[in-house]
């Protein structure tokens, strides 16, 4: 939280700099979020949501009164939860098959470009729309993971099934692991978004707006194990394995609160 205040408080030390002209509106916010990830693979299973924020600085410059190029840069804190099956090594070293269940905890630095339109002043509101792109990068991936061990030994030729709780020195559970092989190193996005304006005074206003945050790249890497109504699948043949590549999306609805100048 520190660390938050003391960037805060440098951005507002330094945007006069960046604000001579009026042509420019400039402004500090934060942003608590609703996140998820959409998965692209009919072998993953979709969780829950994740409550978070993030917070930037925003730019708009404008080339006429209701009409601006919108940039500045985001730190966002996102996340969801995957369920799927992955080749794992066991406890004691065996290959194995393990189901697993993974809450994702995910921080990006995204710098928006975005067509921000605006409405003349009406009393002491005024009232905007955006649509652009973001572009991001990766800086922090961490990981909850809950793992149940469902096949073991399965480079014989009898695969031994073990289920659930029956072998409960088979489970696992790893928090805040570090996962950063496991996600991309870039997140590309669709914003869109609109919001409000109250003026307090000269060129000072109260910021508020709903943007949503609509990834359309890929985050993930590496494989997992296709399933069959909820089975991993095994060819009996060979005992090879059905492979995947991993794919999904990672979406964010935010309510961005700030102070323009």
């Amino acid at each position: 939280m520190k660390k938050i205040i003391s960037f805060f408080l440098a951005l507002a030390l330094a945007a006069p700099l960046f604000a001579q002209t009026k042509e420019w509106k400039i402004a500090l916010h934060i942003d608590p979020n609703v996140s998820w990830i959409k998965p692209d693979s009919k072998h993953i299973t979709e969780g829950d949501n994740k409550i978070n924020f993030g917070f930037g600085l925003s730019m708009d410059k404008m080339f006429t009164e209701n009409y601006a190029i919108g940039t500045g840069f985001n730190i966002m804190n996102v996340g969801g939860s995957l369920t799927y099956f992955e080749e794992a090594a066991g406890p004691s070293g065996e290959r194995t098959i393990a189901q697993i269940q993974r809450s994702y905890n995910l921080k990006y630095a995204e710098i928006p470009i975005t067509l921000k339109l605006r409405t003349n002043e009406i009393g002491y509101m005024t009232y905007w729309a955006q649509v652009g792109i973001g572009v991001g990068v990766n800086i922090k991936a961490k990981s909850d993971d809950v793992v149940d061990f469902k096949k073991v030994a399965i480079d014989s030729a009898d695969v031994t099934v073990r289920w659930g709780d029956a072998t409960q020195i088979l489970d696992d559970d790893i928090e805040d692991e570090d996962i950063g092989e496991d996600i991309g190193i870039s997140r590309t996005s669709l914003i869109i978004g609109g919001g409000i304006e109250y003026n307090l005074s000269g060129d000072a206003s109260i910021v508020a707006g709903l943007i949503f945050n609509n990834g359309f790249s890929n985050i993930l890497n590496g494989s997992g194990v296709e399933d069959s109504n909820g089975e991993p699948v095994i060819n009996s043949s060979d005992q090879t394995l059905k492979t995947f590549k991993l794919r999904g999306m990672s979406n964010v609805v935010s309510l961005q609160i700030g102070f323009l100048f």
